[in-house]
């Protein structure tokens, strides 16, 4: 097939694809969303891909309930995003987040010839030679890879985690296609919220992509093994780089048990309340000393060994904090337990998390209130995950925009809360990152890092006077050539222009039509001249009702 035959057949693949994309928004009453999608498409395409008929699901379920379904409808890819967007509650809605959150993928496995395939072109040899046991059925099957176990030829037991042969080409189509959704998004089902949709769909790329490239997950996995090595409390899994590449991720097989039921840990050894703590340890150490911290720490993603030790697995899902988040984060948690609704929003202020149409006033009072409400209660007793959506809706309500890795940051400590208090009821979490928090308060005290505050401030200021003759030279220099220019920009000039530019025109329209009139009047009086004077009256008439319409139109009569 030449280049023109690929491009027809990738043409009709993406037509029928937008077709069944239309068809489920229709199907769970989303129609608003499919219009605006299939007029997009009609422009870029060319063709109609109105499917013909379209049992709706309108009835019954709410908006976020259809949405949710239609995501789960359209595939892997659009479940992922959903998955985006279910940890983003400063920018939608939270009924929408917590529905969101409910998205999960049920993926068939792929056929164990396609795997074999896979695993020999990657490692280079035939399965059989490279493994001395590998099980054809999967233990797990996610939209990106699934797991198998093997044995090395060294007899060790491993886990080997195989991308999905042909997902990254799928994924980067439809990615595209997300664009074009996330497009009208703002425009249908969140038009009264201040989203950027084309924002998150970026994000979104950029973090499925990292997803699918295993040997980003085998670097994050080395530095958990490296920030994890003293710690007796944390087993992260061993990595067997020689059975590794960018579709193949082969480590440590983790013999233990998945976290559950208290009594059934209890049964098996294990005390539920220390590894409840040691799991909010986990994260907590990630999110306030490293910085590189875990997104997904929920129960399956765990095994327990003996002595209550915690084994993480599944490192693909991994985010960065900067230290101006964590110094944010710090401060935010130490205002709430102090009761101090002003530092909170000096600290969004000084970090421009702040939208020009904020009220700060309002915004103020709004934090003010949300403090009161747990002033009086004992820190064990403040509910987190309430907080922080609370928290959430205060900020998407008055146009705070806190960056993505700051609300996946919360979001994560909302999972290992939930986590925690599954196998320990009792156990609350602000009572145990508060000492996280001082901890890191403290160091920015210590001796070392305000010496290395107070020699950066130094070299800031000798660059800044070193550059200062040369700066002000440059701007004499520019004020004896006249070329000194000062630019001012006012938010509505514009329309000021546009309004002044159809006052001008209509008035000098109205004063054509008034010179029609009175030339008109002229001519008429001479009988040579009556026919043309004539004229002139009905060019006059007819102007004077096109004005007359225009203004009215403009509703400024």
């Amino acid at each position: 097939m030449g280049l023109w035959g690929l491009r027809l057949t990738s043409r009709f693949n993406r037509l029928r694809r937008y077709r069944h994309i239309v068809a489920v928004l229709m199907k769970y009453g989303l129609e608003e969303v499919a219009d605006a999608l299939r007029s997009r498409v009609l422009v870029r395409l060319g063709e109609k891909i109105a499917p013909v008929r379209v049992k709706r699901i309108v009835e019954g379920p709410g908006r976020p309930e259809r949405f949710r379904l239609a995501l789960e409808e359209l595939g892997p890819t659009f479940i992922k995003f959903g998955q985006l967007l279910s940890t983003r509650p400063d920018v939608i809605p939270i009924e929408y987040v917590q529905e969101l959150g409910r998205l999960q993928d049920h993926v068939k496995p792929e056929p164990p010839e396609k795997i074999r395939a896979e695993v020999e072109q990657q490692l280079h040899g035939r399965i059989e030679e490279v493994f001395l046991q590998f099980d054809a059925e999967p233990l797990a099957a996610g939209s990106i890879a699934q797991v198998h176990r093997a044995t090395t030829r060294e007899g060790d037991s491993v886990v080997v985690k195989v991308r999905r042969p042909g997902i990254v080409q799928i994924i980067q189509a439809e990615c595209e296609m997300l664009e074009d959704l996330a497009g009208i998004l703002k425009l249908t089902l969140f038009q009264h919220e201040t989203i950027d949709p084309m924002q998150m769909v970026r994000e979104f790329a950029e973090a499925v992509f990292k997803e699918t490239d295993l040997a980003n997950e085998r670097r994050n996995l080395l530095r958990f093994i490296r920030n994890f090595a003293d710690d007796p409390t944390v087993h992260v899994p061993r990595v067997y780089e020689k059975y590794c590449t960018a579709s193949v991720l082969t480590m440590e097989y983790i013999d233990g048990i998945r976290p559950g039921d208290p009594a059934f840990l209890r049964e098996h050894g294990l005390d539920p309340k220390r590894v409840a703590r040691r799991g909010a340890d986990f994260v907590l150490k990630q999110i306030f000393e490293l910085g590189f911290f875990h997104t997904d720490p929920h129960p399956g993603n765990f095994f327990l060994l003996p002595g209550d030790v915690l084994a993480p697995i599944d490192f693909g899902q991994v985010s960065r904090l900067s230290s101006l988040d964590r110094e944010l984060f710090n401060e935010i948690v130490l205002a709430i337990v102090e009761n101090e609704p002003a530092r909170v929003v000096r600290a969004l202020d000084r970090q421009d998390m702040v939208h020009a149409m904020t009220d700060m006033a309002k915004l103020a009072a709004g934090m003010e209130q949300l403090i009161e409400t747990y002033r009086d209660l004992p820190v064990r007793s403040i509910p987190f995950a309430t907080a922080v959506t609370q928290t959430f809706d205060l900020f998407r309500s008055n146009y705070v925009r806190p960056p993505s890795q700051f609300t996946l940051m919360l979001k994560t400590m909302v999972t290992i809360e939930t986590f925690a208090r599954s196998l320990d009821p009792e156990f609350n979490l602000i009572e145990a990152l508060t000492p996280y928090a001082r901890r890191a308060s403290l160091r920015e005290f210590e001796p070392k890092r305000l010496l290395l505050h107070m020699r950066q401030a130094v070299q800031d200021a000798g660059e800044l006077a070193s550059r200062l003759p040369e700066d002000v030279n440059v701007i004499l220099s520019k004020f004896r050539q006249g070329k000194f220019q000062v630019r001012v920009q006012h938010e509505h000039l514009e329309t000021l222009n546009k309004t002044l530019d159809k006052s001008s025109n209509r008035i000098s329209f109205a004063l054509i039509i008034a010179a029609l009139l009175i030339g008109s009047s002229m001519l008429v009086a001479q009988e040579n001249l009556q026919q043309v004077g004539m004229f002139g009256y009905f060019i006059a008439a007819v102007f004077g009702v096109w004005l007359l319409i225009s203004i009215i139109r403009g509703g400024k009569l």
